[in-house]
């Protein structure tokens, strides 16, 4: 049997990959936020202060282990991977910048 590619989850071995969009006010104060899962929404945890390509993990939501049960320790995990989107209109985002301040450090770590 071979499965298709589905729009937003993938499979990997038991355990269950998808990206999620969040806002930059869920990722600078955190939040509560849905998420689909292959057996209905739950809730997850943003932490304050989250960085884009941070991957939580939801342990049990995955597909069902060889020889495993339907309970959470019988399964894979499903992984979320946070992508920050940014607002669309650049007014505002110039706006919110303006009242950022400047990080010299930012790329210390490479170097330069």
């Amino acid at each position: 049997l071979k499965l298709g590619k589905h729009p937003f989850y993938d499979r990997d071995g038991d355990n269950i990959r998808l990206d999620l969009p969040i806002s930059l006010k869920e990722a600078i104060q955190g939040a509560k936020v849905k998420v689909p899962t292959i057996d209905g929404a739950v809730m997850l945890s943003v932490p304050a202060g989250a960085q884009s390509s941070t991957t939580m993990r939801i342990k049990g939501r995955g597909f069902v282990k060889k020889g495993g049960s339907n309970a959470p320790e019988g399964r894979g995990d499903q992984y979320v991977t946070l992508h920050i989107r940014l607002p669309a209109d650049s007014a505002e985002l110039a706006k919110l910048a303006e009242a950022l301040p400047d990080d010299p450090a930012i790329r210390a770590e490479l170097g330069v």
